[in-house]
């Protein structure tokens, strides 16, 4: 038999796939065992802590998570004491998720565990094709989606204005000029 070129390689959405997988797999064998927040909880979880208190609705719209699935999410969540239900005081038909603590110490702890697992699999790219890599998916994601959108760049005459970067807002942490459109088509 030839051996040619396996054709799902020249597919992005294959490769992403594999990638996941991957990351999965790594992630699994670097943090066995029961008490480690999986991803979508972590996602709830910062959701919660950073703009909280949110009804499950809220939640679920801002993720563009199914509602159903939301629901175990958050029961693991409020079970683990990473979170509570309390009514709104808005509309006391409703319960608002509030981050404890305790879930603020877990969402800490896993950063650092995400921070691990990212050195482990992307330890082969530069951190200049590291900051490339993560630019290019953005710019993907906030094409079809505004949460990834970052703000709007400055025009060239503006940026020429501040060469000396005095009055220069800081760039965002994990923004890229090729991810928002600064330089994207050079």
């Amino acid at each position: 038999m030839e051996d040619r070129p396996d054709p799902l390689h020249d597919s992005p959405t294959y490769l992403m796939f594999e990638l996941m997988r991957l990351a999965r797999r790594t992630s699994a064998r670097m943090f066995p065992g029961p008490g480690r927040l999986r991803l979508p909880h972590m996602l709830v979880l910062a959701c919660v802590a950073r703009l909280g208190p949110l009804s499950q609705r809220e939640v679920a719209e801002h993720l563009r998570m199914d509602p159903g699935d939301l629901v175990g999410i958050v029961d693991a969540l409020e079970e683990a004491g990473s979170v509570r239900r309390r009514r709104d005081p808005g509309d006391r038909r409703r319960y608002a998720l509030e981050a404890t603590e305790d879930g603020r110490l877990a969402l800490g702890a896993s950063q650092d565990d995400r921070d691990r697992l990212n050195a482990t699999l992307f330890e082969p790219l530069s951190p200049d094709e590291l900051q490339l890599f993560k630019d290019l998916m953005l710019r993907v994601l906030a094409h079809h989606d505004p949460r990834f959108a970052g703000p709007a760049p400055v025009p060239d005459a503006v940026r020429d204005d501040r060469a000396d970067g005095a009055d220069q807002p800081p760039a965002p942490a994990g923004s890229g000029s090729v991810g928002r459109g600064s330089h994207a088509s050079r």
